[in-house]
């Protein structure tokens, strides 16, 4: 009976090693488990942020617009393209070349980098999609990927290029400061028309990008512009001409077009205030001027360009009544 009972000790006491050697087996186990882990969700961690920041670079070259559908899935990056009718705006620095031989390299890349992030701020504010910037020169269509109606792609690109203009005549003090004659000075053309909108490439090399002989008109509109000016076709005309005033249609004709495009300045916006009497009203035999006020901030003062188009205007006409008697002595 000793004899078993020890037969069966020894027995237990083996199993208990071989169970404390399952243990120990199952603590190293367990071990490289959750040392596993905690590499896998490092590396994990690693390769989403390496994935952030690739999407993070990526953003600074698309359009929000291209690029939010591209994240969603709902664009393909494949060579495709379609024909669509879009809002298509233009603009460059005026004199841009003179700039750069007055103005150091270095004072001119900080002054055109903070113009193009001011610009593309207010681009995406109205949901326009920045196709690039060539130099000083921002092109922005309205239409695609995202699509409203056309109306509301015109009057969004217009008050676009409104609010830009306000914001140039910000910037222009910085740029008089720099060194450069005049201040900053900006032409638009806008224009509305059929065009082909998509990515042009090769298979490893694309551009989201417009194309057609729209695209040309809205780049020679703007080439026709004058300084701190929007023009806008015809076709735009339509579409807004019950929020802007404009000044008489000109006629351009563009190489590769057959037809006469007539041709818009904008010179105001629609308001609910009640409308401004001129300040020089013409008489009979001379004009009569209205109290005049000017600040001494010609960037402040909203009535600026018609104070100094009055006043011209005003000494012109005393000039001409001075002729016949310089003739006459």
């Amino acid at each position: 009976m000793r004899l078993q009972n020890v037969t069966d000790a020894g027995r237990l006491q083996q199993e208990i090693e071989e169970l404390r050697q399952e243990l120990r087996d199952l603590r190293v186990l367990h071990e490289n488990t959750v040392e596993h882990n905690t590499l896998t969700e490092n590396e994990l961690e690693e390769r989403n942020q390496r994935i952030n920041n690739l999407m993070t670079s990526m953003k600074m070259y698309l359009s929000p617009q291209l690029y939010n559908s591209i994240v969603a899935g709902t664009y393909e990056a494949k060579l495709r393209h379609q024909r669509k009718k879009l809002t298509m705006f233009f603009s460059d620095i005026a004199g841009f070349t003179q700039i750069t031989d007055i103005i150091e390299p270095e004072a001119l890349s900080g002054l055109l980098n903070d113009y193009l992030t001011r610009m593309s701020s207010i681009a995406v504010k109205y949901g326009g999609t920045i196709d690039k910037y060539i130099g000083d020169a921002i092109v922005v269509f309205f239409g695609d990927p995202e699509y409203v109606d056309d109306v509301t792609h015109a009057r969004q690109c217009v008050l676009m290029a409104i609010e830009m203009l306000d914001e140039i005549k910000r910037l222009s003090r910085q740029w008089s400061s720099a060194g450069c004659p005049g201040g900053l000075g900006v032409r638009i053309g806008i224009n509305t028309g059929y065009c082909t909108v998509g990515n042009f490439g090769s298979e490893t090399r694309m551009d989201y990008t417009i194309i057609g002989g729209q695209v040309n008109i809205a780049a020679r509109i703007e080439n026709i512009a004058d300084r701190n000016s929007i023009f806008i076709s015809e076709s735009t005309y339509g579409l807004v001409k019950d929020m802007v005033d404009v000044e008489k249609p000109q006629i351009l004709r563009v190489r590769g077009i057959h037809f006469p495009v007539a041709v818009y300045k904008v010179i105001g916006q629609h308001s609910d205030e009640p409308e401004r009497r001129p300040l020089l009203e013409r008489t009979e035999q001379g004009f009569f001027l209205h109290p005049i006020a000017f600040s001494g901030d010609p960037d402040a003062d909203e009535r600026h360009d018609e104070i100094v188009r009055a006043l011209e205007n005003a000494l012109e006409i005393v000039r001409d009544a001075q002729e016949p008697r310089r003739a006459s002595s």
